[in-house]
């Protein structure tokens, strides 16, 4: 995942691999290349595994991000992470229902101060989803994709356009089977 400067100007990264239980990090980097590991994810999957993609920093100050496995389901993760290191699991995906699974893009912060993010896979169709969370945790599913015209497995992050709604694309499905780009109201 790449890299994201914080607010305290110094790096902060993850590793979808490796740390002290080799299933993933989350780590700090300074300007003049000291590195400190901040939290290595445990292999019991309670805290999540794999963290795949970028953080984003919140107005809190603190870091989320998310893992694609793990979890009390095994099905990924949603976590925040103070400067300090201490983690917090906000939301562990279920795969079942409209909550989705194997979130793999980073989140992104919203105008309105909500994290925004999708799923590969889970949703009413299992095709993937988009979600919105509140710095406290509180998570709705907003769009579960059924593999027809609005596609399947949003893989990429979101973003969000000067009108205010966000903007992703999809892996497969639409008109001809090989993705869409679609608009979601927040």
């Amino acid at each position: 995942a790449s890299l994201m400067i914080g607010s305290d100007g110094n790096f902060y990264g993850t590793a979808a691999y490796g740390g002290s239980n080799g299933v993933g990090t989350v780590f700090k980097l300074t300007a003049t290349g000291v590195f400190t590991p901040l939290y290595s994810f445990r292999t019991n999957n309670l805290d999540g595994q794999r963290p795949e993609a970028a953080l984003v920093e919140g107005d809190d100050g603190d870091f989320y991000g998310t893992t694609s496995a793990g979890g009390t389901n095994g099905r990924g993760t949603i976590f925040k992470i103070t400067p300090t290191g201490v983690l917090t699991t906000l939301h562990s995906f279920t795969g079942s229902g409209s909550d989705g699974s194997g979130p793999t893009a980073p989140l992104i912060l919203g105008l309105d101060g909500n994290f925004y993010g999708t799923t590969a896979y889970g949703g009413t169709k299992g095709s993937g989803t988009v979600f919105q969370m509140t710095s406290n945790g509180v998570y709705t599913t907003l769009h579960s994709f059924t593999y027809g015209s609005d596609g399947a497995l949003p893989w990429a992050a979101l973003v969000q356009g000067t009108d205010g709604n966000f903007y992703g694309t999809t892996y497969y499905g639409g008109t001809y089977g090989h993705g869409t780009v679609f608009s979601i109201t927040p």
